[in-house]
């Protein structure tokens, strides 16, 4: 009889066990080491492998991009959640606001909120709450302006010293346990935190006055549209389409908006009937119970099932204002075939419409994209909606 196959059989089982001896006697990793933090105004344990941004740090970039005013003292970012262009999806920032003279509190959260960039979101639990011993108020809600995936935002504010402290909590979601993983860590750090007694005085940086710069196109390039919605400086190079004229179209097809205000095709990026290169000016009534966000957010869903996006040349996401107005803005690319489609739409809310300025091209290079910018800007801010 061969003995050998039985040999190599018990020493495949032998060397089997061993290898599972090992596994087990491997340790598992632990739980993070908690450090410390502290400067001048607050003081909080936080767990090791968190980056951490300084004061005003430019790099702390939370998303969504949405200005609510105050000074960074201390922001904490999770590695795993940073994008390439450095966009952090996951948050813990510690802000510091001054109290105007003859406001408040609630006066100021008022003024860092905004309709159309908020909405309810599934946390659910905006309200009064304690934060470092004081009282204080908590807001939770979610946000669309975050590119595919909504965030979870929820933000805590308290008085103290004559300051007022907003600590926020952003995470894009993905899910009820990874929201409810980082809340609990966000928490645990919170549970931790000291807002020091007899607080420095708040060195308010001026916001730089920008420096008037003539136009980059001579007068004799620029024409001036009006109807009775809107009215606007525009360079001639550009046909001009009015509301309803149906041999307007654009490519990408997808929908923004309900009704056109005014369309501006340029006649070298027309195929099969399509412009590539355009700028309208939409407008649709808000439904009741609706804001502007929701209707983005379900614009945009819409839109990525025909056109998957991602982030573009521009990445200027975000809050902007033009011509006195404040808008929100969005910048994207789609891709149909070899061509590049660099997108840009501003959304603004006047009474109970939206008007949406698309601008959308099919990408060339990098000097000839910032020419039709720089003609699309030269619309927007001259822009008036009546």
């Amino acid at each position: 009889m061969n003995k050998r196959p039985l040999i190599i059989a018990a020493a495949l089982i032998i060397l089997s066990l061993a290898c599972n001896s090992l596994v087990k006697l491997t340790p598992t990793q632990g739980p993070p080491a908690i450090l410390h933090f502290e400067n001048e105004f607050v003081a909080f344990n936080y767990p090791e492998g968190m980056i951490v941004f300084g004061a005003d740090d430019p790099a702390f970039t939370p998303i969504p991009n949405v200005e609510m005013g105050g000074q960074l003292v201390i922001g904490l970012a999770d590695p795993q959640e940073i994008d390439k262009w450095g966009n952090l999806h996951r948050t813990v920032g510690f802000f510091i606001h001054p109290v105007p003279p003859g406001s408040s509190l609630e006066q100021v959260m008022e003024a860092a909120y905004r309709p159309d960039t908020r909405r309810e979101g599934i946390l659910n639990a905006s309200g009064p709450v304690t934060l470092a011993g004081i009282p204080a108020y908590q807001q939770t809600y979610r946000s669309g302006l975050c590119g595919e995936t909504a965030c979870d935002l929820r933000d805590i504010w308290a008085e103290k010293g004559g300051l007022i402290f907003r600590v926020s909590i952003w995470t894009k979601y993905h899910n009820p346990e990874n929201l409810a993983a980082f809340q609990s860590l966000a928490d645990k750090i919170l549970d931790s935190l000291v807002i020091k007694e007899d607080l420095p005085p708040l060195v308010e940086t001026p916001t730089p006055e920008p420096t008037p710069s003539p136009t980059l196109f001579p007068a004799s390039l620029i024409l001036h549209f009006e109807n009775d919605v809107v009215a606007f400086d525009y360079l001639e190079e550009l046909m001009v389409y009015n509301a309803g004229d149906a041999t307007f179209q654009v490519y990408p097809d997808f929908k923004l908006g309900d009704d056109l205000v005014v369309g501006l095709g340029d006649p070298r990026f027309i195929g099969f009937d399509n412009y590539y290169r355009s700028i309208r000016i939409l407008r649709q009534t808000i439904p009741a119970g609706s804001n502007l966000e929701t209707i983005m957010f379900d614009t945009y869903r819409e839109a990525e099932k025909k056109f998957p996006q991602e982030n573009g040349i521009l990445n200027a996401n975000g809050v902007i204002t033009f011509n006195g107005f404040t808008a929100v803005q969005r910048t994207y690319r789609v891709y149909s075939g070899e061509p590049a489609y660099e997108l840009r739409d501003i959304w603004t809310q006047k009474d109970n419409e939206i008007f949406i300025i698309a601008i959308w091209t099919e990408y060339t290079n990098p000097d000839d994209f910032a020419a039709f910018e720089a003609g699309a800007d030269l619309l927007l801010q001259s822009l008036l909606i009546k």
